[in-house]
């Protein structure tokens, strides 16, 4: 009788020391849960910041997401957008701004503006009475300066022989080409009245013909062949609506286009 007592306890004690062991044992998934549960919703944190940061914020993110990850406490500071500004407005420095120099023309800017204001002298001076009624004009655009030039100052009525005033001003002009070269088009105009010469074709091969009399007397005066070529309107190109001879005899012209921008010779400029 007296070892019974002793089995039954030992039997107890081993049993409530297993009921113990599971009992601690239970909720340690918890700790583990809870781990996960934090790295995720700093991996979330995580990829909302790289979506929505700033230039500049890199270093700081990183440092930020090293301290969640290692566990390590750090304050948050906010991100700066630029560079903060210290001190009172007293303690910046003033930097004086220098004055920003004139722009320089460059050789094309200074070429054309050289060509233009000599063929303006050549008119204002060698033919200011033609200048004045219109038969002769210069105008500049963006890319050409133009020399324009009435039909019946260059040629007679119906032809393309020039005249010899022509020949004169085209002397003039020919010796300002060769001082500054460039691509040089010569473009022949007429009106709507069909030709009525047995020698023209059409229109077309009048403008043709005088643009190309133009051509002939410049080169013969010293511009180069290869800078220059003739272009023939006929009348697909009028200043005005051919509606009466005034108008028509202002749309029969000569226009000697010179170009503001270098190139080796013409064919170069106009197809490649």
């Amino acid at each position: 009788m007296s070892n019974a007592p002793k089995r039954k306890l030992k039997g107890r004690r081993v049993v409530a020391k297993v009921t113990s062991s599971q009992g601690d044992n239970r909720d340690r998934w918890i700790l583990s849960y809870a781990d996960f549960i934090t790295l995720l919703f700093a991996f979330f944190v995580a990829l909302y910041a790289l979506s929505s940061k700033n230039t500049g914020d890199e270093p700081r993110l990183k440092e930020t997401l090293h301290g969640v990850f290692e566990a390590v406490q750090k304050s948050v500071k906010p991100i700066n957008i630029g560079e903060p500004i210290i001190g009172e407005p007293k303690d910046i420095e003033v930097v004086e701004t220098k004055p920003i120099p004139p722009v320089i023309p460059t050789i094309e800017e200074s070429h054309s503006s050289a060509v233009y204001s000599l063929l303006s002298q050549v008119v204002e001076n060698q033919f200011s009475g033609l200048h004045a009624d219109g038969q002769i004009s210069v105008s500049e655009s963006a890319y050409w300066v133009s020399l324009e030039l009435n039909s019946g100052l260059v040629f007679g009525q119906g032809e393309y022989d020039l005249t010899n005033e022509a020949v004169a001003l085209l002397i003039l002009v020919a010796n300002i080409l060769k001082e500054y070269p460039t691509v040089v088009l010569v473009e022949g105009n007429t009106d709507d009245t069909p030709v009525s010469s047995r020698n023209l074709v059409s229109n077309w091969h009048l403008s043709s013909l005088r643009s190309a009399s133009v051509v002939d007397e410049l080169i013969y005066q010293g511009v180069k062949s290869e800078m220059i070529a003739p272009v023939g309107f006929s009348s697909e190109n009028p200043k005005i609506d051919n509606n009466n001879e005034e108008a028509r005899q202002q749309n029969r012209r000569v226009v000697i286009q010179i170009s503001k921008h270098d190139a080796d010779n013409v064919h170069d400029y106009l197809f490649k």
